[in-house]
């Protein structure tokens, strides 16, 4: 049995054929992988905790940090 994963660009896809399965039965089955499985490093930060804060929250805290960063 042989498997592999794609990530596929356009509605066709062409899949080599290993030799020893020329002239045989195969079955093609496509299967969605659940895009949760991502590596940790590919959920950005941003998108994390994007709307946690209320507007108010988000422009003080950002007045707060520039406050900070001057201080430097």
């Amino acid at each position: 049995m042989t498997s592999t994963i794609l990530i596929p660009n356009e509605p066709m896809v062409y899949v080599p054929v290993p030799p020893s399965y020329i002239g045989k039965q195969v079955e093609v089955t496509f299967a969605l992988i659940n895009e949760k499985n991502k590596p940790k490093s590919a959920i950005r930060l941003s998108d994390k905790f994007r709307g946690v804060l209320s507007k108010e929250s988000a422009e003080s805290f950002t007045k707060h940090i520039k406050t900070m960063r001057e201080e430097w």
